[in-house]
């Protein structure tokens, strides 16, 4: 039986997170339209997710958000690579217990950044990393888990929260399915 709220999430979402890591594991990272396109997706799920949240008030419950909000990372990213930035859709305001969802998945796919920025600094050190590479040196991971599980257990419906996980995993995958990665499937994997 799991304990933790990050148990619980995991367990919730473990299908909904391998689906988003089959799909992202087939952009090649070490060309430019591969690592490219890879940021296009990242921004086209992350952006939305973000405004969303800052919407619905998260600096009142994750009062060090300014820090942890990524969007204006992968735009200069995707700005140094002569990428556009994708249009950023609209998204319903979430309640806060379906945000503590959300900002498990987005805070989560800093453990996968760090390992894909190790992956671009050996094969492609030119390219940039503000998004990959955003937050290196400081334990957010950690302090965000100190954090959901610090949230009051009463009122924090569980199962809002992961829906909100579920959610933003199903944001990342449609992303990254909708930018097909460039020459197709990254068969080096």
């Amino acid at each position: 039986m799991t304990d933790t709220m990050r148990d619980r999430r995991r367990a919730a979402t473990s299908s909904s997170h391998a689906a988003l890591d089959a799909v992202a594991s087939t952009f090649d990272m070490e060309t430019a339209a591969g690592y490219g396109a890879f940021l296009a997706a990242s921004a086209a799920a992350m952006s939305p997710l973000e405004l969303a949240l800052e919407r619905a008030g998260v600096e009142a419950w994750l009062e060090d958000w300014p820090r942890r909000a990524r969007r204006a990372a992968l735009a200069r990213d995707l700005a140094a690579m002569d990428l556009p930035a994708p249009a950023i859709k609209a998204l319903p305001t979430p309640s806060p217990a379906f945000g503590a969802g959300l900002l498990y998945v987005l805070e989560g796919s800093r453990l996968g950044a760090r390992v894909l920025a190790r992956q671009v600094r050996r094969a492609a050190p030119h390219f940039p990393l503000a998004y990959l590479a955003h937050g290196e040196g400081e334990d957010l991971w950690r302090s965000f888990l100190t954090w959901l599980e610090a949230r009051p257990k009463v009122g924090l419906r569980t199962d809002e929260a992961e829906a909100g996980a579920r959610y933003g995993f199903q944001c990342f995958s449609a992303a990254f399915e909708t930018v097909a990665p460039p020459g197709g499937l990254n068969v080096r994997a």
